[in-house]
């Protein structure tokens, strides 16, 4: 472990990283539940809470993303302060060894985040391609319900059976 003079500059470096991790791993345990309830709610063809769900979820990620940005910049600053210079983002691995106290719950704050994110984003998968299929079928229904509707008897000049225009339909799924 490298020592390095402690200074204030880095001790509150390393608090607001810690802090910033922490803020992030509760907003991914905030995502895991929302991919939870939006699970359910395809399973339950629920449209209203799928789209307020997927509404919360874009507001989540965009949080996620901000604090990501906040978290590369203190990273750099702490990087800069013990002498860093990269191109490329610092990562907290890199960083570790100039943490001092704060070192074990940094690591176990990361190690439950990285945990959280391959959860997450599995989970999210596996609704994303549900959401999906779900889709797909419905929109097979439909146009199986206008075909029946469109073709109902119409005949063209030539003895063919005509499209007539598109019906409007809708179909409430959970009745």
């Amino acid at each position: 472990m490298s020592s390095m003079p402690g200074s204030a500059i880095l001790e509150e470096g390393f608090e607001r990283l810690e802090e910033l991790l922490r803020e992030q791993r509760s907003l991914y345990i905030e995502l895991d539940a929302l991919v939870a309830r939006q699970r359910l709610a395809v399973q339950q063809a629920d449209v209203n809470d799928l789209m307020a769900a997927s509404g919360r979820e874009r507001e989540i990620v965009e949080a996620i993303r901000s604090i990501d940005l906040r978290r590369v910049e203190l990273a750099r600053a702490i990087g800069a302060e013990i002498g860093m210079k990269s191109e490329q983002p610092l990562a907290l691995s890199d960083l570790l060894d100039y943490s001092g106290p704060r070192r074990s719950a940094l690591v176990a704050i990361a190690d439950e985040l990285r945990k959280l994110v391959v959860t997450v984003k599995a989970a999210s998968g596996v609704v994303r391609v549900a959401t999906e299929s779900l889709s797909r079928h419905m929109q097979g229904i439909v146009q199986t319900v206008e075909a029946g509707f469109n073709n109902a008897g119409v005949y063209e000049r030539a003895g063919r059976i005509a499209n007539g225009s598109p019906w409007q339909t809708a179909i409430d799924i959970r009745s």
